[in-house]
């Protein structure tokens, strides 16, 4: 623009800029874009040819034949980056000189770069300037992704993701090898779908190396699927059995059917039914015990839908449906719940289990640490942990002393951290504004009160939830079920997050600016979340299921808010000391 700002003017903000002739212009916003400027000072006093950076050739020499450069200060055929990519790519040509076993010349590099902005990717390669040039847009404003592509005589020439990088490497390699397009100018938009199975339909799982990973809970790779098909299993479900695979969380089952129906030629039209005890999908039941008009028991329901059989997945799913349906009308069948739930604690691999007292935000006293203590030596806990979600996790317990446990946790005033169930677990937070130079708002005693207003609920899955006390985000609350970032004026909301076999980051919902507004929203998109989920659906895959808008349009008024909050029934059980709940050794 021909102008050099050196000044920024204002009392408490800014009101004006000053240039470089000393004339001003007024202003209430300032945004910087802030490059670099090679340091070619030292190479011009020693006599080296510079040119804004020091100059340098295909093999990194400078004017004199003893001195090479690399790095932000040279300019190599009139191109200086300010990226660290390209500096490996000089440093190999530079060393390969100086040992005097040339095998490479740097004839310049291919740019591409992938910031992290508040959670959100963004990805940027190649060129984008030259208004000839074809460009393919796509948008999914559920996921708030976009992706615009550049291309120029059949070559994908740029490519700029954001919300979602996962591609770039994949776009970035056919910019740099100059790859013609034409084969896959259909599908481009879609990303790699040769690799990315979910979505690629025989021809991906075809691609797919043997060795490729399909199953992450159960280590399955694709040659086991191709092997158990091969070795006589004729069945979907006889893979599963050889293998495991898709018996865990559930994420990979549609890639492994594909594989397995590629392999065997089988079409797999069959129908997602609730269990094997039933031909009804989940739909269908949640569907019947909506409509009921009193309670009823699970064995009557499935007497009333034909179910053949009893099973534990479809005990725990009516026992759900039927509590979140009709809350405190409906006494929950402990019988029918998983076996962790049963026991309020976690089974380990040996046997025994352990035991995670609730710490509300992390927030603990001395007082709660000498009695944990002194009950971990007093029964001989083998191992204490602190777990990733801020609490102290007691492992290794014979069933026999869970009880007496529970009484003198229950008795220094703790209560239980629901580790074990599919319910309310963890707010995780940082120490915020009452101890961090940067934090911005109180997040622990945010975390508390979330903790309190939602704590004890079953959910159809486990649900964490995390407050950042700034956006450094160090409660790594954006790949949280419910996350909240603290800011100077307020409270981001981000939702439908997830760490674990697949990480999500989480999506931006909205923004509070009072304490009481995010409790109540959370309130509100738990209950929404307990009515409208399907059970052990995580809220990551209710939210891709329906939408983000859907969710959003539920929820888009105070009205709307106060309605489903108030409707999130008030219980608070502590199930380590309710008697009819407790376990007999």
């Amino acid at each position: 623009m021909g102008a050099i700002t050196t000044h920024i003017k204002g009392s408490g903000k800014v009101e004006s800029i000053e240039f470089e002739d000393g004339s001003t212009m007024a202003t209430d916003m300032v945004v910087m874009s802030v490059g670099i400027v090679p340091n070619d000072a030292l190479a011009s006093e020693v006599g080296l040819q510079t040119n804004r950076g020091i100059v340098v050739n295909d093999t990194m020499m400078t004017s004199d034949p003893a001195i090479y450069s690399v790095g932000e200060c040279i300019k190599h055929r009139g191109m200086s980056y300010g990226l660290v990519a390209p500096l490996f790519e000089q440093a190999r040509v530079c060393a390969e000189q100086v040992c005097e076993v040339s095998h490479h010349i740097y004839t310049g590099s291919d740019i591409s770069t992938k910031l992290k902005i508040s959670g959100v990717d963004v990805f940027s390669a190649g060129e984008f300037a030259n208004a000839d040039d074809e460009v393919m847009c796509s948008k999914d404003h559920a996921l708030n992704t976009r992706k615009r592509l550049s291309i120029r005589g059949n070559k994908l020439v740029g490519a700029v993701l954001f919300g979602d990088s996962t591609d770039g490497l994949f776009y970035f390699d056919l910019i740099k090898k100059q790859t013609d397009i034409t084969d896959m100018r259909k599908t481009l938009l879609f990303g790699d779908i040769g690799v990315d199975a979910a979505s690629a339909g025989a021809g991906g799982v075809e691609k797919m190396a043997d060795d490729e990973q399909v199953c992450g809970c159960m280590g399955v790779t694709k040659g086991d699927i191709v092997s158990a098909v091969v070795g006589g299993c004729d069945s979907f479900k006889a893979v599963q059995e050889e293998t495991g695979c898709a018996t865990g969380c559930g994420g990979c089952e549609s890639v492994a059917k594909q594989i397995f129906s590629f392999v065997s030629g089988a079409e797999l039209v069959t129908k997602d039914t609730l269990c094997d005890c039933s031909t009804h999908s989940t739909e269908e039941v949640r569907h019947y015990i909506r409509a009921l008009d009193t309670v009823k028991s699970i064995d009557e329901v499935r007497l009333a839908m034909d179910f053949t059989g009893a099973c534990d997945a479809c005990g725990a799913a009516i026992n759900y449906y039927l509590s979140s349906q009709f809350n405190a009308s409906y006494v929950h069948n402990d019988a029918e719940r998983p076996h962790n739930e049963k026991m309020h604690a976690n089974k380990q691999r040996d046997g025994t289990y352990s035991i995670v007292p609730q710490m509300q935000g992390g927030l603990t006293t001395p007082a709660e640490l000498k009695s944990l203590a002194e009950i971990a030596v007093k029964y001989e806990v083998p191992t204490v942990k602190v777990t990733g979600g801020q609490r102290i996790d007691l492992l290794g317990i014979p069933k026999e002393n869970l009880n007496d446990m529970w009484d003198e946790i229950a008795a220094a005033g703790m209560a239980s951290g629901y580790a074990y169930g599919k319910a309310t677990r963890t707010c995780k937070s940082c120490v915020g504004t009452e101890h961090c130079m940067m934090g911005t708002q109180d997040s622990m005693g945010l975390s508390v009160k979330m903790e309190d207003a939602v704590w004890s609920h079953f959910m159809p899955h486990k649900f964490k939830m995390g407050v950042s006390g700034c956006p450094r985000n160090c409660a790594e609350s954006t790949i949280k079920d419910f996350g909240v970032i603290c800011t100077e004026k307020g409270y981001e909301i981000h939702v439908a997050g997830a760490c674990g076999i697949r990480t999500k980051a989480c999506l931006k919902d909205r923004f509070f600016e009072k304490e009481a507004d995010v409790v109540e929203y959370l309130k509100a998109f738990v209950q929404l979340y307990r009515i409208e989920a399907n059970y052990l659906e995580r809220v990551m895959h209710f939210e891709e299921r329906v939408g983000l808008d859907y969710i959003q349009s539920q929820l888009d008024t105070p009205e709307q808010i106060k309605k489903w909050a108030d409707a999130l029934p008030k219980t608070v059980k502590n199930p380590w000391v309710t008697t009819d709940h407790r376990q007999s050794a």
